[in-house]
């Protein structure tokens, strides 16, 4: 009886085996019928002039778009590093209470200010930028926006943004644009 089973299940897991080729082969035909015709996979309602360009703008990438992400990320990256650095003086038994104490408190300020910078780059782009960096230092504050972008009215908001964010004074505000 157990061996009337195992022929059975040996059957069953060929059949299967066998389907899945099947099903496998079939998509492949569809796949090759489909790029041989040179059919398209889904039908749209625009037509090959009201696309063209297109693919090449929204793939392009500029340096001002290169600028404000390796800025971000160079920014990111010495960020992690400080609060890494900080966060073994709070991890060490070496250390001392004073500078466990002290090791703390900047990395609460550095958490701060990076939630701080986030959210004011965050308020400067929907004043309509489409990309900004802020760095904010003790006792001053640098946002930059995209060249082309920046006009007199967007730079008293963005500096009643920091302002009213950062507590910054408006004559401690750099506001520039990347070239």
């Amino acid at each position: 009886m157990a061996k009337n089973q195992e022929k059975k299940g040996k059957k069953a897991g060929k059949i299967i085996a066998a389907v899945m080729v099947f099903v496998l082969g079939g998509a492949l035909f569809v796949n090759w019928y489909i790029n041989s015709k040179g059919l398209p996979l889904s039908v749209s309602a625009t037509t090959k002039e009201d696309s063209l360009g297109q693919a090449q703008y929204v793939s392009a990438t500029t340096a001002k778009s290169d600028y404000f992400n390796e800025s971000k990320l160079k920014r990111e990256k010495t960020r992690d590093n400080t609060m890494s650095e900080l966060n073994t003086v709070i991890e060490s038994e070496k250390a001392t209470a004073e500078q466990k104490k002290k090791a703390v408190e900047t990395y609460a300020k550095l958490s701060e200010r990076a939630a701080l910078e986030s959210d004011i780059e965050t308020l400067i782009c929907a004043k309509g930028v489409s990309k900004c960096i802020v760095v904010l230092g003790e006792k001053s504050a640098e946002a930059i926006v995209p060249e082309g972008e920046l006009n007199d009215t967007l730079a008293l908001q963005i500096k009643e943004i920091i302002t009213n964010k950062a507590s910054t004074p408006a004559e401690s505000i750099t506001v520039s644009t990347a070239k």
